[in-house]
């Protein structure tokens, strides 16, 4: 009931935007922040967004400010429905984009609207390549190249697109760090299914810098929809047979529902390697959590699929202990509540008092950080 609780629980970390000026002197709105940047926070998307319609408005045909418009709205709906776009806010963003299409229809920010409408179907891509010929130097192309090189299991690609987003700085650090406590509570060798793109590129971006995870395959849940890709991973994941369709059954037919192995991975000269541990993302889509009820063990800043193992408790307080845990990561910030929640009721069951007082200490750090104080005190887990 708690890790469900937590797990479904969303706040948002209110930043401040960057002021603009126009032509004549006169202020602007602020310049909208994606989820990689910090652009946390709904409430202050919804208000770039409303004063960016007003500029389009006073400007019609002003490409910046209809840019910007969408940029602002699309960035709350994702935040607000867990990197989802619901139907009405697909109808709003299209008529936004609408307007790129007819004022300046070969435009980088028409394609790049047309890019994040479509995702993540196969004309998603077509856009985004025609948004890089038009303007190949825009740093807006950075999250979205990378996507597209997992998407085509490209590693030199994946390379190139990882290191121009960390030299750019175009993800907040804390971001980095959040990432950097997932690849810490993963083995050398295993499969970290993700949600999105602040759990996903962060994590790519860590890899290149850590050669002893080298091992680890990072799965992009939402390219699953692809059936190349989905192939791509089954085959290379040592499975055999046809190719599951779409969804948290696929990570079920990989076997990870069935016991503690997980799936086999084969190796180059075609010969099996030891099994492959399967992790979720904490912040992985709801679904997915709901279909593999029992089989979700928290041991640090990712859930290991399979049948709980006594070393499961031993993991979890030990990286728990090893992790930065940043309080400025926005929703992953939140998501270490769930792991460190655990962790607390554990010690207290045991009667170790000074090991409890340590994480609820953290706890409270977390929680108040990101505007979760009042709840865990009513669930009992902080004290006043």
């Amino acid at each position: 009931m708690l890790r469900s609780c937590l797990l479904s629980t969303m706040l948002w970390v209110p930043l401040l935007g960057i002021s603009q000026t126009h032509d004549d002197g006169s202020p602007s709105p602020p310049l909208p922040s994606n989820a990689l940047q910090g652009g946390w926070n709904r409430e202050l998307n919804l208000a770039n967004a409303v004063q960016w319609e007003r500029a389009n408005a006073q400007q019609p045909g002003r490409i910046e400010a209809q840019w910007n418009w969408f940029q602002s709205e699309y960035a709350a709906s994702m935040g607000q429905n867990n990197g989802h776009l619901p139907p009405a806010d697909r109808e709003h963003l299209d008529a936004i984009a609408g307007t790129l299409r007819k004022s300046a229809p070969i435009s980088f920010e028409r394609h790049l609207a047309d890019y994040y409408l479509a995702f993540p179907a196969p004309n998603a891509f077509a856009a985004l390549r025609a948004a890089e010929q038009a303007a190949p130097d825009r740093t807006e192309l950075l999250s979205p190249m990378l996507t597209m090189a997992l998407l085509q299991h490209d590693p030199a690609a994946m390379r190139k697109w990882s290191l121009a987003l960390a030299t750019h700085g175009a993800i907040a650090p804390a971001l980095m760090a959040a990432a950097n406590d997932v690849l810490l509570c993963l083995p050398e060798r295993a499969v970290l299914f993700t949600n999105g793109d602040m759990d996903t590129q962060p994590a790519l971006i860590g890899l290149q810098h850590d050669p002893r995870h080298a091992g680890v395959w990072i799965v992009d849940r939402r390219l699953l929809v692809d059936a190349t890709y989905r192939a791509w991973v089954w085959r290379n994941l040592g499975r055999s047979g046809p190719v599951p369709p779409d969804g948290p059954g696929f990570a079920k037919a990989l076997g990870v529902a069935q016991g503690p192995k997980g799936p086999s991975a084969t190796s180059a000269n075609g010969k099996e390697d030891a099994p492959l541990p399967v992790y979720f993302s904490l912040g992985m889509d709801r679904s997915w959590l709901e279909a593999l009820p029992g089989q979700l063990q928290a041991v640090g800043a990712v859930f290991r699929v399979g049948m709980p193992r006594a070393e499961d408790a031993r993991a979890l307080a030990r990286n728990w202990a090893a992790m930065a845990k940043p309080v400025q990561a926005g929703p992953m910030s939140r998501n270490y509540l769930v792991p460190g929640s655990l962790l607390l009721l554990q010690h207290r069951q045991a009667g170790r008092t000074s090991e409890a007082a340590d994480v609820e200490r953290d706890l409270r750090r977390l929680a108040v950080a990101n505007g979760m104080e009042r709840e865990l005190r009513q669930m009992g887990l902080i004290n006043p």
